[in-house]
């Protein structure tokens, strides 16, 4: 029969399989009345026992090499997977619709609970961490421990038919990436991230796609790799995140402020959100919100010679020699009060000037804590005693 293949038939067979090739299911699912076709070729399928080939052809590999990384590789990988027709493209969303309705039977076959019978593999990420007595984790869902062995192998092999399904939908569009990824250059992301980024959306697009509505996958896939490029974007392309909302706020003043030819209106914020049809506030916030990062090592000539930071004039004062001086003298000054009481502390900084403050008299420091002079001379003294007696003087004398 055209479309199967018997391994029973070749030398050293250990047991009959019998599969049915992926395009003859295919074949067998009609558009017009889907549920219908759906029921009577799973019945064909569990009535003969037949399992359905996952196997996809590949082109050869060009001998010219594409570049050099990853990204070169990758893309000759891309270019070496068959780009489908109308008809490719609705034999494939058919028959990854078929086998999602196939899982989901064997999944309620073997116990899961309603929310883990519809988890779609791949995107829905929530999981327990742990099972409860007497179950455990197989294929994505939480089945009895003790399930029979023919139910465990007849989800393992759902599963793995609607993986590779879904996976070969997703890598027969993978071209669109590159060719939507023209648009987006000097963005500020890596390319790397823009194409993993467009690649992980191709979940989302086969898991939406309804194909009964008549439009094309590669028109529906190539809205969600543009929202992930854009989304990229939005969230990687500047040192100091933005919010989304902000940016597309500050997209739509551009285009008002381009339409009016009037570049002073972003000095004029209730005339800008009357232009734009936003509110003042949201003007403003934007406005605030959407500046950029720029590195004072960030090249500014051809040759790559000459840095922002030359264009400012004097050094900083954190290279100076005086700078790291005074920092260590005021480290081991702290460590030296630090054996002083409060009221000690207090007067050798007001009697010494230490901090911003200018240095006081005894009469000006017994004033001003309600003491004799003759008690702030002893207070001072008893103070310097300590600070000398400390680990830190001699550290200090180096300053002195």
């Amino acid at each position: 029969m055209s479309g199967y293949f018997d391994p029973s038939l070749q030398p050293g067979a250990a047991a009959p399989v019998r599969n049915m090739a992926f395009l003859a299911v295919a074949a067998g699912l009609d558009f017009d009345d889907f549920d219908a076709s759906c029921k009577r070729m799973a019945r064909r399928l569990d009535k003969n026992r037949l399992s359905i080939d996952m196997t996809f052809a590949r082109k050869s590999e060009s001998a010219q090499p594409v570049g050099r990384g990853r990204l070169a590789w990758f893309r000759g990988q891309v270019k070496r997977v068959p780009i489908m027709d109308r008809a490719d493209e609705l034999a494939f969303t058919m028959m990854v619709e078929f086998l999602w309705r196939r899982l989901k039977t064997a999944r309620r076959a073997c116990g899961f609970s309603k929310t883990e019978v519809e988890l779609y593999p791949g995107v829905d990420t929530d999981r327990c961490t742990s099972c409860p007595p007497g179950r455990e984790l197989i294929c994505q869902g939480c089945a009895p421990r003790n399930l029979s062995p023919g139910k465990r192998e007849r989800l393992r092999a759902r599963t793995h038919e609607f993986i590779s399904a879904r996976n070969e939908l997703m890598e027969r569009n993978l071209h669109i990436v590159f060719r939507l990824l023209e648009r987006y250059s000097r963005v500020g992301v890596p390319v790397e991230d823009m194409v993993q980024e467009a690649n992980h959306s191709l979940f989302k697009a086969v898991q939406g796609f309804d194909f009964q509505r008549g439009f094309r996958f590669k028109t529906y896939a190539g809205y969600w790799i543009n929202q992930a490029f854009l989304n990229a974007i939005y969230n990687q392309s500047r040192t100091v995140r933005v919010p989304a909302y902000i940016q597309k706020a500050m997209k739509k003043m551009r285009d008002a402020v381009l339409a009016a030819g009037d570049d002073s209106l972003f000095f004029k914020p209730r005339d800008l959100a009357a232009r734009a049809g936003m509110t003042e506030e949201l003007v403003k916030t934007a406005l605030k919100g959407n500046r950029y990062t720029q590195s004072i090592h960030r090249k500014i000539d051809a040759d790559g010679s000459s840095e922002m930071l030359d264009l400012f004039d004097g050094g900083d004062a954190a290279d100076s020699p005086d700078f790291h001086e005074n920092v260590l003298m005021l480290r081991h000054l702290g460590e030296a009060m630090g054996r002083l009481t409060e009221r000690e502390q207090s007067v050798v900084s007001m009697r010494f000037g230490l901090g911003s403050a200018p240095a006081c008299t005894l009469a000006e420091v017994g004033a001003a804590l309600g003491i004799s002079l003759e008690r702030v001379r002893q207070i001072q003294r008893i103070s310097l005693e300590k600070m000398r007696a400390g680990d830190q003087s001699q550290s200090l004398q180096q300053f002195v």
